[in-house]
Protein backbone atom coordinates (compact mmCIF):
# COMPACT_ATOMS: atom_id res chain seq x y z
CA UNK A 1 0.00 0.00 0.00
CA UNK A 2 2.72 2.28 0.70
CA UNK A 3 4.45 1.89 -2.69
CA UNK A 4 1.78 2.27 -4.47
CA UNK A 5 0.84 5.64 -2.53
CA UNK A 6 4.32 6.56 -2.97
CA UNK A 7 4.37 5.76 -6.91
CA UNK A 8 0.92 7.61 -6.96
CA UNK A 9 1.82 10.74 -5.47
CA UNK A 10 5.35 10.51 -7.88
CA UNK A 11 3.37 10.35 -10.65
CA UNK A 12 1.30 13.25 -9.87
CA UNK A 13 3.69 15.31 -8.84
CA UNK A 14 6.08 14.81 -12.23
CA UNK A 15 2.40 15.33 -13.86
CA UNK A 16 2.01 19.13 -12.67
CA UNK A 17 5.86 19.65 -12.77
CA UNK A 18 6.50 18.81 -16.35
CA UNK A 19 2.93 19.18 -18.35
CA UNK A 20 1.05 21.61 -16.91
CA UNK A 21 1.74 25.39 -18.17
CA UNK A 22 3.95 27.82 -15.67
CA UNK A 23 3.63 30.91 -17.38
CA UNK A 24 1.05 33.32 -15.44
CA UNK A 25 -0.28 34.00 -18.81
CA UNK A 26 -2.07 29.89 -18.56
CA UNK A 27 -4.14 31.34 -15.65
CA UNK A 28 -7.83 32.66 -16.68
CA UNK A 29 -7.57 35.38 -14.01
CA UNK A 30 -4.83 36.61 -14.69
CA UNK A 31 -5.46 36.23 -19.15
CA UNK A 32 -8.31 38.08 -18.48
CA UNK A 33 -7.10 40.94 -15.98
CA UNK A 34 -8.93 43.98 -15.36
CA UNK A 35 -6.92 47.26 -15.52
CA UNK A 36 -7.60 47.33 -11.38
CA UNK A 37 -6.16 44.14 -10.83
CA UNK A 38 -3.15 45.22 -13.02
CA UNK A 39 -2.96 48.15 -10.70
CA UNK A 40 -3.60 46.55 -7.48
CA UNK A 41 -0.30 43.86 -8.81
CA UNK A 42 1.75 47.18 -9.42
CA UNK A 43 0.64 48.51 -5.97
CA UNK A 44 1.49 45.04 -4.30
CA UNK A 45 4.77 45.52 -5.68
CA UNK A 46 5.94 48.71 -4.36
CA UNK A 47 4.34 47.78 -1.21
CA UNK A 48 7.31 45.46 -0.85
CA UNK A 49 9.63 48.09 -0.09
CA UNK A 50 7.58 50.35 2.19
CA UNK A 51 9.22 50.19 5.85
CA UNK A 52 7.73 47.01 7.70
CA UNK A 53 7.80 45.17 10.39
CA UNK A 54 6.48 41.75 11.68
CA UNK A 55 6.83 39.72 14.50
CA UNK A 56 5.36 36.95 15.98
CA UNK A 57 5.78 35.33 20.41
CA UNK A 58 6.49 31.69 21.00
CA UNK A 59 5.26 29.91 23.87
CA UNK A 60 4.79 26.01 24.06
CA UNK A 61 5.37 23.00 25.98
CA UNK A 62 7.20 19.90 25.76
CA UNK A 63 7.82 17.13 28.14
CA UNK A 64 11.53 16.78 26.43
CA UNK A 65 12.36 20.61 26.54
CA UNK A 66 9.86 22.01 29.29
CA UNK A 67 8.47 25.07 28.82
CA UNK A 68 9.71 27.32 25.59
CA UNK A 69 9.41 30.93 25.12
CA UNK A 70 10.69 33.42 22.28
CA UNK A 71 9.58 34.96 19.55
CA UNK A 72 10.52 36.15 15.82
CA UNK A 73 10.19 39.47 14.07
CA UNK A 74 11.52 40.39 10.69
CA UNK A 75 12.73 44.24 9.98
CA UNK A 76 12.06 45.48 6.10
CA UNK A 77 13.48 48.41 4.58
CA UNK A 78 14.23 50.41 8.09
CA UNK A 79 17.26 51.73 6.05
CA UNK A 80 15.16 52.04 3.13
CA UNK A 81 17.92 50.04 1.09
CA UNK A 82 14.93 47.60 0.72
CA UNK A 83 17.62 44.76 3.17
CA UNK A 84 15.81 42.88 6.20
CA UNK A 85 16.92 42.06 9.53
CA UNK A 86 15.46 38.60 10.70
CA UNK A 87 16.02 37.56 14.47
CA UNK A 88 14.54 34.21 16.37
CA UNK A 89 14.95 33.94 19.66
CA UNK A 90 14.23 30.54 21.75
CA UNK A 91 14.76 29.65 25.24
CA UNK A 92 13.13 26.78 27.33
CA UNK A 93 13.41 25.64 30.74
CA UNK A 94 15.45 22.85 30.48
CA UNK A 95 18.13 23.95 28.25
CA UNK A 96 16.96 24.22 24.66
CA UNK A 97 18.36 27.01 22.79
CA UNK A 98 17.63 28.16 19.18
CA UNK A 99 19.35 31.92 18.27
CA UNK A 100 18.95 33.09 14.17
CA UNK A 101 20.03 36.35 12.89
CA UNK A 102 19.72 37.07 9.08
CA UNK A 103 20.65 40.24 7.17
CA UNK A 104 19.43 39.94 3.77
CA UNK A 105 20.23 43.57 0.43
CA UNK A 106 17.94 43.21 -1.44
CA UNK A 107 15.48 41.44 0.93
CA UNK A 108 14.54 37.93 -0.72
CA UNK A 109 10.88 38.38 -1.13
CA UNK A 110 11.70 42.34 -2.63
CA UNK A 111 14.79 40.38 -5.44
CA UNK A 112 11.57 37.75 -6.29
CA UNK A 113 11.52 38.04 -10.05
CA UNK A 114 13.23 40.29 -10.25
CA UNK A 115 17.10 40.87 -12.33
CA UNK A 116 19.54 42.49 -9.81
CA UNK A 117 23.15 42.89 -10.21
CA UNK A 118 24.28 41.30 -6.46
CA UNK A 119 22.43 40.00 -3.31
CA UNK A 120 24.43 39.44 0.02
CA UNK A 121 22.96 37.08 3.01
CA UNK A 122 24.66 37.03 6.40
CA UNK A 123 23.27 34.29 8.83
CA UNK A 124 24.14 33.51 11.67
CA UNK A 125 22.45 30.57 14.04
CA UNK A 126 23.43 28.53 17.41
CA UNK A 127 20.94 25.71 18.09
CA UNK A 128 21.37 23.43 21.09
CA UNK A 129 19.01 20.48 21.41
CA UNK A 130 19.14 18.85 24.34
CA UNK A 131 16.88 15.41 23.36
CA UNK A 132 18.55 14.79 19.73
CA UNK A 133 18.15 11.41 18.46
CA UNK A 134 20.09 8.79 15.89
CA UNK A 135 18.91 5.60 14.54
CA UNK A 136 21.67 4.15 12.39
CA UNK A 137 21.94 4.22 8.79
CA UNK A 138 19.74 2.64 6.04
CA UNK A 139 16.02 2.63 5.25
CA UNK A 140 16.07 -0.49 7.22
CA UNK A 141 16.98 1.10 11.04
CA UNK A 142 15.12 0.44 14.00
CA UNK A 143 13.15 2.70 16.15
CA UNK A 144 14.02 0.72 19.34
CA UNK A 145 17.90 1.82 18.55
CA UNK A 146 16.85 4.92 19.29
CA UNK A 147 20.39 6.31 20.89
CA UNK A 148 20.27 9.90 22.39
CA UNK A 149 22.26 12.60 23.21
CA UNK A 150 22.88 16.34 23.29
CA UNK A 151 23.09 18.35 19.80
CA UNK A 152 24.80 21.48 19.23
CA UNK A 153 25.67 23.98 16.03
CA UNK A 154 27.06 26.90 15.76
CA UNK A 155 27.25 28.16 11.94
CA UNK A 156 27.89 31.36 9.83
CA UNK A 157 26.60 31.37 6.47
CA UNK A 158 27.92 33.95 3.81
CA UNK A 159 25.97 34.04 0.62
CA UNK A 160 26.64 35.94 -2.66
CA UNK A 161 24.19 35.84 -5.83
CA UNK A 162 22.97 37.41 -8.46
CA UNK A 163 19.97 37.21 -10.57
CA UNK A 164 20.70 37.31 -14.10
CA UNK A 165 17.19 37.39 -15.34
CA UNK A 166 14.15 37.64 -13.50
CA UNK A 167 13.97 34.05 -13.74
CA UNK A 168 17.49 33.11 -13.54
CA UNK A 169 20.12 33.26 -10.77
CA UNK A 170 23.06 32.04 -8.78
CA UNK A 171 24.89 31.77 -5.42
CA UNK A 172 27.68 31.00 -3.97
CA UNK A 173 27.92 30.46 -0.01
CA UNK A 174 30.59 29.85 2.74
CA UNK A 175 29.14 27.91 5.49
CA UNK A 176 31.60 27.99 8.60
CA UNK A 177 29.82 25.20 10.63
CA UNK A 178 30.57 23.64 14.16
CA UNK A 179 28.98 20.70 15.38
CA UNK A 180 29.53 18.94 18.65
CA UNK A 181 27.28 15.59 20.43
CA UNK A 182 27.48 15.31 23.77
CA UNK A 183 26.32 13.77 27.04
CA UNK A 184 25.34 10.33 24.92
CA UNK A 185 23.14 8.06 26.30
CA UNK A 186 25.19 5.25 27.99
CA UNK A 187 24.73 1.46 26.81
CA UNK A 188 23.00 2.00 23.47
CA UNK A 189 23.51 0.59 20.30
CA UNK A 190 25.26 3.64 19.17
CA UNK A 191 26.73 5.30 21.92
CA UNK A 192 30.26 4.47 20.62
CA UNK A 193 29.44 6.16 17.35
CA UNK A 194 28.16 9.42 18.81
CA UNK A 195 30.69 9.42 21.04
CA UNK A 196 33.27 9.75 18.51
CA UNK A 197 31.46 12.48 16.97
CA UNK A 198 32.52 14.65 19.48
CA UNK A 199 32.74 18.57 18.24
CA UNK A 200 34.30 18.94 14.66
CA UNK A 201 34.55 22.24 13.06
CA UNK A 202 33.58 21.21 9.44
CA UNK A 203 32.92 24.45 6.84
CA UNK A 204 31.66 23.96 3.30
CA UNK A 205 31.46 25.46 0.02
CA UNK A 206 27.68 25.81 -1.90
CA UNK A 207 26.81 26.72 -5.07
CA UNK A 208 23.31 27.24 -5.85
CA UNK A 209 21.52 27.63 -9.50
CA UNK A 210 17.76 28.32 -9.69
CA UNK A 211 15.09 29.05 -12.55
CA UNK A 212 11.96 29.98 -10.76
CA UNK A 213 8.94 31.42 -11.97
CA UNK A 214 7.09 31.49 -8.37
CA UNK A 215 5.30 34.28 -7.37
CA UNK A 216 6.65 34.89 -4.12
CA UNK A 217 9.47 33.29 -1.95
CA UNK A 218 6.99 33.85 1.26
CA UNK A 219 3.57 32.53 0.15
CA UNK A 220 3.97 31.18 -3.56
CA UNK A 221 0.85 30.42 -4.78
CA UNK A 222 1.89 30.02 -8.92
CA UNK A 223 4.63 29.14 -10.56
CA UNK A 224 7.49 26.53 -10.90
CA UNK A 225 11.15 26.35 -8.89
CA UNK A 226 13.98 24.39 -9.79
CA UNK A 227 17.15 24.46 -7.66
CA UNK A 228 20.21 22.51 -8.01
CA UNK A 229 23.01 22.90 -4.80
CA UNK A 230 26.43 21.26 -5.13
CA UNK A 231 28.32 21.23 -1.24
CA UNK A 232 31.98 20.70 -1.65
CA UNK A 233 34.04 20.16 1.57
CA UNK A 234 38.05 19.93 1.39
CA UNK A 235 40.89 20.79 2.87
CA UNK A 236 41.77 23.93 0.28
CA UNK A 237 38.11 25.47 1.69
CA UNK A 238 39.22 24.76 5.47
CA UNK A 239 37.83 21.88 6.34
CA UNK A 240 40.61 19.74 8.20
CA UNK A 241 38.18 16.99 8.62
CA UNK A 242 36.07 16.07 6.01
CA UNK A 243 36.23 15.72 2.61
CA UNK A 244 32.83 15.00 0.55
CA UNK A 245 30.96 16.07 -2.46
CA UNK A 246 26.90 16.87 -2.22
CA UNK A 247 24.30 17.74 -4.41
CA UNK A 248 20.69 17.68 -4.23
CA UNK A 249 17.69 18.73 -6.95
CA UNK A 250 14.88 20.39 -5.66
CA UNK A 251 11.83 20.47 -7.67
CA UNK A 252 8.78 22.43 -6.60
CA UNK A 253 5.48 23.48 -8.23
CA UNK A 254 2.62 25.68 -7.26
CA UNK A 255 -0.90 25.97 -8.52
CA UNK A 256 -3.59 28.17 -7.34
CA UNK A 257 -6.74 26.53 -7.68
CA UNK A 258 -9.90 28.51 -6.43
CA UNK A 259 -10.25 32.26 -5.62
CA UNK A 260 -7.36 34.06 -4.83
CA UNK A 261 -5.80 31.65 -1.54
CA UNK A 262 -6.29 27.59 -2.19
CA UNK A 263 -2.96 26.59 -3.69
CA UNK A 264 -1.62 22.65 -4.18
CA UNK A 265 1.99 22.76 -3.84
CA UNK A 266 4.52 19.56 -4.67
CA UNK A 267 8.19 19.36 -4.31
CA UNK A 268 10.61 16.27 -5.18
CA UNK A 269 13.76 16.38 -3.76
CA UNK A 270 17.02 13.92 -4.31
CA UNK A 271 19.96 14.27 -2.74
CA UNK A 272 23.43 12.24 -2.76
CA UNK A 273 26.77 12.62 -1.29
CA UNK A 274 29.89 11.09 -1.93
CA UNK A 275 33.03 10.39 -1.02
CA UNK A 276 35.18 8.55 1.60
CA UNK A 277 33.32 6.53 4.50
CA UNK A 278 35.52 8.04 6.94
CA UNK A 279 35.57 11.70 5.60
CA UNK A 280 31.96 12.35 5.98
CA UNK A 281 30.87 13.00 8.87
CA UNK A 282 27.32 11.19 10.19
CA UNK A 283 25.41 14.94 10.62
CA UNK A 284 26.45 15.53 6.82
CA UNK A 285 24.49 12.27 5.51
CA UNK A 286 21.23 12.64 4.09
CA UNK A 287 18.03 12.64 6.31
CA UNK A 288 14.35 11.82 6.23
CA UNK A 289 11.94 12.76 9.37
CA UNK A 290 10.99 15.71 11.04
CA UNK A 291 9.53 19.10 10.06
CA UNK A 292 12.39 20.69 8.46
CA UNK A 293 12.44 22.31 4.86
CA UNK A 294 14.32 19.15 3.55
CA UNK A 295 13.88 16.51 5.85
CA UNK A 296 9.94 16.77 6.08
CA UNK A 297 8.55 13.13 6.44
CA UNK A 298 6.48 15.01 9.15
CA UNK A 299 4.76 11.63 10.77
CA UNK A 300 8.18 10.22 12.02
CA UNK A 301 10.71 11.15 14.23
CA UNK A 302 13.60 13.85 13.58
CA UNK A 303 16.83 12.07 11.87
CA UNK A 304 14.44 8.97 11.72
CA UNK A 305 16.18 7.73 8.44
CA UNK A 306 19.59 8.85 6.92
CA UNK A 307 22.20 7.54 4.49
CA UNK A 308 24.56 8.08 1.56
CA UNK A 309 21.83 9.63 -0.73
CA UNK A 310 17.77 10.04 -0.61
CA UNK A 311 14.50 10.96 -2.13
CA UNK A 312 11.99 13.02 -0.52
CA UNK A 313 8.53 13.97 -1.98
CA UNK A 314 5.46 16.68 -0.27
CA UNK A 315 2.08 17.28 -1.81
CA UNK A 316 0.22 20.18 0.39
CA UNK A 317 -3.00 21.57 -0.53
CA UNK A 318 -2.89 24.84 1.29
CA UNK A 319 -6.38 26.65 2.05
CA UNK A 320 -7.82 30.02 3.86
CA UNK A 321 -9.46 29.87 6.71
CA UNK A 322 -10.28 33.19 8.80
CA UNK A 323 -8.22 36.34 7.57
CA UNK A 324 -4.46 35.42 8.27
CA UNK A 325 -5.66 31.95 9.51
CA UNK A 326 -5.12 28.44 7.01
CA UNK A 327 -4.69 25.32 6.80
CA UNK A 328 -3.26 22.77 5.32
CA UNK A 329 -3.60 18.84 4.55
CA UNK A 330 -0.54 16.93 3.44
CA UNK A 331 1.29 13.44 2.10
CA UNK A 332 5.14 13.14 2.55
CA UNK A 333 6.99 9.94 1.02
CA UNK A 334 10.51 9.19 0.96
CA UNK A 335 13.93 6.65 0.94
CA UNK A 336 17.05 6.72 1.79
CA UNK A 337 19.84 4.37 0.33
CA UNK A 338 23.71 3.87 0.58
CA UNK A 339 24.39 3.79 -3.69
CA UNK A 340 22.53 4.22 -6.20
CA UNK A 341 22.34 0.87 -6.86
CA UNK A 342 20.98 0.44 -3.10
CA UNK A 343 17.90 2.21 -4.01
CA UNK A 344 14.44 -0.12 -2.80
CA UNK A 345 11.41 1.60 -3.53
CA UNK A 346 9.44 -1.02 -1.84
CA UNK A 347 10.92 0.51 1.44
CA UNK A 348 9.60 3.98 1.05
CA UNK A 349 8.11 5.54 4.24
CA UNK A 350 4.54 8.07 3.65
CA UNK A 351 2.80 9.73 5.95
CA UNK A 352 -0.16 12.00 6.36
CA UNK A 353 -1.33 14.83 8.38
CA UNK A 354 -3.10 18.37 8.64
CA UNK A 355 -1.52 22.13 9.39
CA UNK A 356 -2.11 25.63 10.34
CA UNK A 357 -0.30 28.67 8.61
CA UNK A 358 -0.84 32.10 10.45
CA UNK A 359 0.24 34.78 7.22
CA UNK A 360 1.89 37.84 8.19
CA UNK A 361 3.29 40.54 6.09
CA UNK A 362 7.15 39.07 6.14
CA UNK A 363 6.97 35.43 7.17
CA UNK A 364 4.42 32.33 7.39
CA UNK A 365 4.27 30.78 10.91
CA UNK A 366 3.73 27.21 10.70
CA UNK A 367 2.21 24.01 12.97
CA UNK A 368 1.92 20.28 11.46
CA UNK A 369 0.97 17.43 12.85
CA UNK A 370 1.83 13.89 10.81
CA UNK A 371 0.71 10.61 10.96
CA UNK A 372 2.51 7.27 10.54
CA UNK A 373 2.88 4.09 10.94
CA UNK A 374 5.62 4.47 13.63
CA UNK A 375 2.78 7.27 15.62
CA UNK A 376 2.53 11.36 15.46
CA UNK A 377 4.51 13.93 15.04
CA UNK A 378 3.99 17.89 16.01
CA UNK A 379 6.14 20.78 14.65
CA UNK A 380 6.00 24.35 15.11
CA UNK A 381 8.14 26.61 13.01
CA UNK A 382 8.31 29.48 10.61
CA UNK A 383 7.98 29.45 6.90
CA UNK A 384 6.58 26.86 4.19
CA UNK A 385 7.99 23.53 3.97
CA UNK A 386 8.75 23.99 0.74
Amino acid sequence: MKKKALYLCLATIFFFLFYVPNDANAFPENSNASPESASASQESEDVATIKSLSAFPILMYDTDIGLGYGGKAKFVNYLSKDESFDLIVFNSSKGERWYVFTFSIPDIEIRQGKTYSLSFDLKAEYDKYIKYYFYGTGQDSEKDDETGFTYEKKELQLRLGRGFTPRFMMEAHYILRNIKYFKVEEDRPFSEILKEVGEQFSPFVSLVVRYDTSDSQIHPKRGFRLIFQNDVASSFLGNKNARFYRFTLDLRKYILLFGNRDVLAFRTLVQKISGKNEKIPLFEYSVLGGGSEITAVRGYRLNRFQDKGKLLVNAEYRFPLWRKLGGNVFMDGGLVWPSWSGIRLDNAVVDIGWGLRYYLQNFVVRFDMGFSNEGMGIYFNFGHIF
